[in-house]
């Protein structure tokens, strides 16, 4: 049942969306070896690899995940109940790599264009619930943007997230980041409060929009 996929990768999502590097470096490769379940898995390694700095493993995981996604056969699988075929899926994570890895190495052009990229694959998704995708990219999109001293684009992309989005923590902690590094202190102050409220229960610190 190729359709049930989605389900076998929430682990390697869950880890990766909560910065649990070391833990995910420990998981062992799928059970079920689909070329769906072993590109998330590559995914993931590669989003840990680069965590915690061993860009030139990370460039590994990357290549294979990207040869995963070059297999004319992942079209024609399913990986969730959606219309989405496991290839609309998967393509969003090389892109993502591939921009997480440009980015920690200073490339901030080549980041932003393959995070660019990502989001509009993720955006060409059919709507579901819960969604195909485990995090809305324009996050790490956002975070790079600041990393790159653009605040005033990341500002733009944190409030089309949280349009689509509305009242996640994420984007507001984003948000407000960008509207500080631009000096607007008002509307730092209401992102600021709007994020407290969302991020009241939560256990975790975050220092960017994403880990």
């Amino acid at each position: 049942l190729p359709f049930l996929q989605g389900f076998l990768v929430v682990p390697y999502y869950a880890l990766t969306r909560f910065g649990k590097w070391n833990d995910i470096l420990q998981q062992p490769a799928p059970s079920y070896d689909s070329l769906f379940t072993r590109g998330i898995w590559n995914y993931a390694r590669g989003a840990a690899l680069i965590g915690t700095g061993r860009l030139e493993e990370a460039d590994q995981e990357l290549a294979q995940l990207q040869a995963i996604v070059a297999n004319q056969d992942l079209a024609e699988v399913p990986a969730s109940f959606s219309p989405n075929s496991a290839l609309d899926i998967l393509r969003i994570a090389p892109e993502v790599l591939a921009g997480e890895l440009a980015a920690r190495r200073g490339d901030f052009d080549r980041a932003i264009a393959h995070l660019e990229r990502a989001v509009r694959y993720e955006d060409a998704l059919i709507y579901t619930e819960p969604a195909d995708w485990h995090y809305p990219v324009r996050q790490s999109l956002g975070a790079v943007l600041l990393q790159a001293g653009r605040a005033d684009e990341a500002e733009v992309v944190y409030w089309e997230d949280l349009r689509r989005n509305p009242g996640n923590g994420w984007s507001l902690f984003g948000l407000t980041q960008s509207l500080r590094a631009q000096e607007k202190s008002d509307q730092a102050a209401q992102a600021d409060k709007r994020f407290r409220k969302a991020w009241l229960n939560a256990d975790i610190q975050l220092t960017a929009s994403r880990f």
